[in-house]
Parts: C-alpha cells; sequence; structure tokens
C-alpha cells in the first residue's frame, strides 16, 4: 500500500500511529506515550476527554502441532482503546474492546472495569482502570490467544523513517547514529526505527540465507555495476564488524561504509529491509525514494512486488516515479487528505482511475489534482 499526498496531509501520521502501537506491543503503553512525546503530543489539537485508538487486524498465524503438521488460523481483530490524562502526563486506560471474528473471546469495558472473557468460557478476568493495556496484565496465550498473537504480529512489524545516511563529517552531533556504523556481532534480526543495526542484519542474511543473499548483492550490483562483492571486515579497533564492497576498478582496494555515498547506503539498507528473511508483520517506509536514483527506485519497487514475502509493506512517498512502478495503482494507493476534521485516507475508484489512465498518465493526474489535492485546495471539497 502507498499512501500519497500534500505536505502536512497526514502521511507520516499513520505511519506514527502505527508506531505507537508497535511500541506498545514492544514497550508497554507508558513508554510509547512518552517516546512520542507525552500525551499532549499524542492527543489530536482540538480534542477534549480521552484518546481514541481503533484499529483492524488481519493476519494468517503457522502453527507447529505436536504430530509435526502445521495449522493455519487466520485473525481478523478489531481493537479499540481510549486513554484519558489524570493529571501531570499520567494516564490510564478508560476504555478497551477486542474481538476477533465472532470468536466466544472478548474484552469489554463496563463502568470502566474491563471484562477479559477467555476462549471457550471460563473464569472472566476483571481489569480495573490502570496505566496497561490489556496484554500487559494477561499474558496466558491459550485462553487469550487473539491477545497474545497480536501482541507478537505488532512486536514483529516495524517503522523505519528517515535513514541517517550522512557521513561523519556532514554531522555535527558525532553521538549520532548511523547505518554506517561499525557493530558488535549479535543476533539482531530487524534495523531500528532510522534503519540503524545495518551491519549486523546484512552479515546475518550472507552467513544464513545464501539464496536472498545473492539476490541482494545482484540488486546491488545492478545499480553499482563496479561493485564486485559486499564483504564484512573487522573493524581496525577489534570487536566490532563493518561492511565494505570490493571495486573491481581497484583490485586489491577495500572500500568501507565510511566511503560510500548516501544514495549507496540508503539502497543497501532499503534491500536489507525489503528482503529480510525475518520480518513478518508490516514494514512501514516513508519516502523511501529519497535517495535512489530512479534505476534504483525500478529495482526496489519490482522487489516490492516479488511473491512469497510474510509481510505486509505500506510506503509513504511524494514520488511519482514510485507510483508509476505500481503494477496495480488503484489497489494499492491511498489518498491522504487534510480536512478540517483531520486526516482523511481515502482508495481510489479502480474504474474511474482506469478510464483517466487510458489518456493520462499518474502524473499527468496528480498535477492536474484529479489525484491528489494540493493544499490550496484544502476544505474545498468537504
Amino acid at each position: 500500500m502507498v499512501l500519497v499526498g500534500p505536505n502536512a496531509s497526514g502521511k507520516s501520521t499513520v505511519l506514527e500511529v502505527i508506531d505507537f502501537l508497535i511500541r506498545c506491543a514492544d514497550d508497554g503503553l507508558e513508554n510509547a506515550i512518552r517516546a512520542h512525546g507525552g500525551i499532549a503530543s499524542i492527543r489530536s489539537a482540538d480534542s477534549r476527554g480521552s484518546t481514541e485508538f481503533e484499529s483492524r487486524w488481519k493476519f494468517l498465524i503457522q502453527l507447529k502441532l505436536p504430530d509435526d503438521t502445521t495449522l493455519s488460523v487466520d485473525f481478523d481483530i478489531r481493537w479499540k482503546f481510549a486513554i484519558e490524562e489524570i493529571g501531570g502526563g499520567a494516564v490510564r486506560v478508560a476504555l478497551e474492546t477486542m474481538s476477533n471474528q465472532g470468536s466466544t473471546e472478548a474484552i469489554e469495558t463496563e463502568h470502566g472495569v474491563r471484562l477479559a472473557k477467555p476462549l471457550g468460557g471460563g473464569e472472566t478476568s476483571r481489569i480495573p482502570p490502570s496505566p496497561w493495556l490489556t496484554w500487559e496484565v494477561l499474558a496466558d496465550e491459550k485462553r487469550f490467544p487473539s491477545l497474545s498473537y497480536l501482541k507478537r504480529f505488532l512486536r514483529s512489524s516495524r517503522v523505519i523513517g528517515a535513514l541517517p545516511t550522512s557521513p561523519s563529517w556532514a554531522v555535527d552531533d558525532q553521538g549520532r547514529g548511523s547505518l554506517r556504523d561499525s557493530l558488535v556481532i549479535a543476533p539482531t534480526l530487524q534495523l531500528s526505527r532510522q534503519g540503524l543495526g545495518l551491519a549486523n542484519m546484512l552479515y546475518h542474511m550472507s552467513t544464513e540465507h545464501d539464496p536472498l543473499w545473492k539476490l541482494l548483492e545482484k540488486s546491488f550490483r545492478g545499480e553499482f555495476p563496479f561493485v564486485k562483492r559486499l564483504l564484512f571486515p573487522a573493524d581496525p579497533g577489534g570487536g566490532k564488524i563493518s561492511f565494505a564492497f570490493e571495486d573491481v576498478r581497484f583490485p586489491g582496494r577495500k572500500f568501507y561504509a565510511s566511503e560510500m555515498s548516501d544514495g549507496m547506503v540508503a539502497y543497501l539498507c532499503l534491500l536489507a529491509a525489503i528482503l529480510n528473511p525475518w520480518q513478518v508483520g508490516v514494514l512501514a517506509l516513508d519516502e523511501p525514494d529519497a535517495h535512489l536514483h530512479p534505476s534504483a527506485l525500478r529495482r526496489f519497487m519490482n522487489l516490492l512486488h516479488l511473491p512469497g514475502k510474510n509481510h505486509s509493506i505500506l510506503l509513504a512517498t511524494h514520488s511519482n516515479n514510485l507510483l508509476e512502478e505500481l503494477k496495480s495503482p488503484a489497489e494499492s494507493i491511498r489518498i491522504v487528505d487534510s480536512t478540517s476534521k483531520g486526516t482523511r485516507v481515502r482508495q481510489l475508484d479502480s474504474e474511474a482511475l482506469a478510464t483517466w489512465r487510458q489518456e493520462y498518465t499518474l502524473p499527468e493526474l496528480r498535477r492536474t489534482g484529479l489525484l491528489d489535492h494540493a493544499n490550496s485546495e484544502y476544505g474545498k471539497d468537504e
């Protein structure tokens, strides 16, 4: 799915909400609020009272049974919760509901008390108002599978924002992390929210997933044909590894991450993110086209369309070139509008789009305002 819309329409806000829910699963509600700047930063500008989050999550889980067979279980979870400030920036969960496609398992709130009803019946758990979501209190996977698997799904998801690709000479704060950093080898199987940990990610792909690693190297060499191979030299200081490449133009010479262009490092990071064999759930990328030449963007989009991925991909972009590479634009594009009632996300009319595209390209439709409006059109369609 691709989000398009003018600046300040709310594209990054959609990604921020997803990241907030991921942090709720990773670190708990209170830490998620703190990471996003406190309750004042989360609440809408004109909101009064509690702040509500409502989402729907559809995913499939493969369960390994004792007889070595596999059981596929579909989840279609509707989850809603509301938080309210109780003074001094502290919050409590005022309401929470959850249901999974007609299952007897559910969470309901009555008079401020949450009632967690286990799958198949049994004793209902009562959770009074508190600064904790239900999954922070209950952790019984057999009694509350929807709760447990939604938490697992979110914890496996990742939102990656702006990539810190600048070399050290271009950064004022030398303590800031970079994609180019040397790292102690660790069993880290995902990039951070800024794409950090790239050396570890690449190293594990090269040693544990040869077919995907060969695809990554092939895609990288396709844009940078002077690259003979990628390798992982030890950091001169000891105890860490970096990544580098051998250049066919300079036999015997290694070029380290610090010597790579921003475009090379960003492209390598994006390849690692979308080809990551351990990524499940949702992978969201904010403006992945920012550093990419049109040729690299075409390769990137072709890889996104490869079958067999275990995760859904969400992109926010301003790039017309990216939209032109979509195989099914009507199904993939979501228009994000800033309205007087807040951010609105809408789907395109597939028949109307097909008719317009007989005579116009997607960039031409954008220029005329037929795809997404400019900010100068604010409020005219409400």
